[in-house]
């Protein structure tokens, strides 16, 4: 995955297969460019699905600047098997206060 012209670092990758779907989960981590966070390390967060054939993905970008917090919910993700269109709605409940 590239962010901003810049080359990420796969951290985890998991592949999930349940009632013939497959359920990739892939957690990114790349060197931030924008000023406020400069050269830190920054998570995103791809879920791919592939169901008779069909490919579905979505990302989410930047989401984590903390390591540990990011592979915990990774996990979770994976451990539930989140779908590419669960992805923003999951974010959204996890930060809405």
């Amino acid at each position: 995955m590239k962010n901003r012209n810049r080359e990420s670092k796969i951290i985890k990758d998991i592949t999930k297969i349940e009632n013939g779907i497959i359920y990739r989960y892939v957690l990114h981590a790349a060197r931030s460019e924008q000023v406020a966070s400069f050269n830190m390390p920054l998570y995103s967060i791809e879920i791919i699905m592939t169901k008779d054939g069909e490919v579905t993905r979505n990302t989410a970008k930047e989401l984590f600047a903390d390591v540990g917090k990011a592979i915990s919910f990774f996990e979770k993700l994976a451990d539930n098997l989140a779908t590419p269109i669960d992805l923003p709605y999951i974010i959204e409940d996890k930060i809405t206060f």
